[in-house]
């Protein structure tokens, strides 16, 4: 069965066919065509935007404030994307003359609102613009450290649509894999073609007849080559293509070009074999297209269900997770292959379980012979018993060895990887083996941590986790770490609980606790964050609550947005009574709500040098 994506020819002659037959009857008058005009005039090309903004990190997100002259920024292009296919999801592509950029919205059936080929114009000011593995993007509140997506109510405000599509006036530019990889070291030009669309001729694909584009229900990578260079086509297993094979012999792809860390990666808007559909979203052109069998026909394939991919069951590979899976709490299969030593993964990265000395990480692969960064994604293993089972430091053995983890999956040393991880399973026994996490056993004499060694949690430090599925971890951002908690997209009730190392208030000569605290509240109502004097951590209803100066969330503006407060010292905090060993911990908790509060937490000191 052939499938046409333009949505706005069939539009158009629906219209027509309602307006020839009102104009059969005289007496009916024609109703005029309302064309939509946006109220704002783009003051900002999509170039000066991205290079006013682009900070050459993997992940960040910059609030926009007001230009230097007081009026915000806006700027203006053409929708060059579409999810009616489903390759995109809750995304669009705006260009304009000087370049393209993606856009982030919280809102199904996009291309419905936005259609493809018509010009829309954004209040770009009170939004976020940063990137996620480098590929510049808009949205709202950051997610993990990138852009997230805008509010359907909030984009309604932002963003207008002006005039009617003119699919006719989107070309695709004409390039070769090793040109397009030669602009990546040129800032000016890297920046100017993310998000382009763009043709590619003579390409072959590396699974020819063997691989379908995308595996059911996931997120796939599959290598193209046009005799200059090689590159990924990125497809979701959701999409109503996933199911074509890569087709054999040299054709022609079109797509945009996205981009994750250090290469390229091409998104089909659609494929069709209906060879009046513009080439711009037939997406494969000149090859012969077939399907897999039991997936196409003239019977409509089912929609995949969501949730399938990321169980216990069906857990995600490594390679799921470089393709952009996403998820909190979420299964991730793979093999041990190495551990990380240092702040980069360039530079840090050991293939081996040769003298390892660090426990705090390891990465893992798809193969068990993986060598080369490209391969793996990095993981970091919580404090406790977990990271006792799994580590390389402690357990050479494990080099190679196949683990089923469970965690969060985030950026992690600019890269996407998993974090907060709160199962594992390795060599048949699965991990906490019924028990919380537990303190190292190490007795210090002070505090002084900023959390700016690493983005681990500091040796000594741990979890408790009384209710819940989230964990507090460490944060980088504008060059500064400190340790985060927050309930988004977790299941509540949440008591979760962050202890130092134990300490020997005998040998504190200076026992005055001191920390800062920022926090956004996000509109939540139950959630709080608290200071305690631990004794006991396997008892922690003895705990006693400490006497400190918290930061308050700042109220919502009259715009409904949220933001963080300053950071806020708490004074003070005497502890001289305290004798013998004890733990500083503090407790974010909250019980089900609309949204949940993020509480950061940073400098905490404790007879530390002056």
């Amino acid at each position: 069965m052939k499938k046409s994506l333009i949505y706005i020819y069939t539009a158009l002659l629906a219209l027509a066919g309602s307006v020839s037959l009102s104009s059969c009857d005289d007496d009916f008058e024609r109703p005029p065509m309302v064309v939509p005009t946006a109220k704002r005039h783009a003051n900002t090309t999509i170039a000066e935007l991205k290079t006013k903004f682009y900070t050459g990190e993997s992940n960040y997100a910059t609030l926009v404030e007001k230009r230097d002259d007081g009026t915000d920024y806006i700027i203006k292009g053409r929708v060059i994307s579409s999810d009616q296919a489903g390759n995109f999801f809750k995304q669009l592509v705006i260009e304009d003359e000087t370049g393209a950029i993606q856009v982030n919205i919280d809102s199904y059936d996009l291309y419905k609102s936005y259609q493809y080929g018509q010009e829309i114009v954004i209040d770009v000011t009170g939004l976020y613009v940063g990137a996620y593995g480098k590929l510049m993007q808009i949205g709202s509140t950051p997610n993990n450290n990138y852009p997230g997506r805008i509010a359907s109510d909030l984009a309604a405000k932002q963003i207008e649509v002006n005039g009617l599509a003119e699919p006719e006036k989107i070309v695709a530019g004409e390039y070769t894999i090793a040109a397009l990889n030669d602009l990546i070291s040129n800032q000016e030009e890297f920046l100017a073609k993310q998000c382009r669309l763009v043709s590619i001729k003579d390409v072959t694909f590396k699974d020819a007849g063997k691989a379908t584009l995308a595996d059911k229900d996931k997120n796939t990578s599959r290598t193209i080559s046009d005799g200059t260079g090689d590159m990924i086509v990125y497809t979701s297993g959701y999409s109503d293509f996933y199911d074509y094979y890569c087709p054999e012999g040299k054709g022609t792809i079109v797509g945009i070009l996205s981009f994750f860390n250090r290469s390229w990666q091409i998104r089909l808007i659609g494929v069709s074999e209906d060879e009046n559909v513009a080439d711009t979203m037939r997406g494969l052109i000149g090859y012969e297209l077939s399907k897999a069998p039991g997936t196409g026909g003239d019977t409509p394939t089912p929609t995949p269900t969501p949730g399938d991919a990321g169980t216990k069951e069906k857990p995600y590979t490594v390679a799921n997770v470089q393709a952009g899976a996403t998820g909190t709490g979420v299964w991730v299969k793979g093999y041990i292959v190495g551990w990380i030593d240092g702040k980069t993964l360039a530079d840090g990265a050991k293939f081996n379980a040769d003298g390892v000395t660090v426990s705090s990480n390891v990465m893992l692969a798809d193969a068990a012979d993986a060598a080369t960064t490209a391969k793996i994604i990095p993981v970091q293993l919580p404090s406790g018993e977990i990271r006792k089972a799994v580590n390389l430091q402690d357990n050479p053995a494990n080099y190679k060895k196949e683990v089923l983890l469970k965690g969060n999956l985030v950026a992690y040393f600019g890269v996407p990887g998993l974090k907060e991880v709160s199962a594992a399973v390795i060599d048949g026994k699965e991990y906490p083996m019924g028990g919380d996490d537990q303190p190292s056993g190490d007795v210090v004499t002070s505090l002084d941590e900023n959390f700016d060694a690493s983005t681990d949690i500091p040796a000594g430090w741990f979890q408790k986790q009384a209710a819940g599925d989230k964990a507090w971890y460490v944060r980088n951002f504008s060059e500064n770490n400190y340790i985060t908690m927050s309930g988004f997209k977790g299941t509540a009730p949440f008591d979760q609980w962050l202890l130092s190392p134990a300490i020997d208030m005998d040998k504190v000569s200076d026992k005055t606790l001191t920390f800062d605290t920022q926090v956004n509240g996000y509109g939540a109502t139950t959630t709080t964050l608290k200071v305690y004097i631990v004794t006991d951590p396997a008892n922690l209803a003895t705990a006693t609550e400490l006497k400190a100066t918290f930061a308050t969330a700042p109220a919502a503006g009259a715009d409904g947005k949220t933001k963080y407060s300053e950071w806020v010292k708490s004074g003070n905090v005497d502890l001289a009574k305290y004798k013998g060993k004890v733990y500083i911990a503090f407790r974010y908790q909250a019980s089900k709500d609309a949204n949940y509060a993020t509480w950061c937490v940073d400098n905490v000191k404790l007879n530390a040098a002056k």
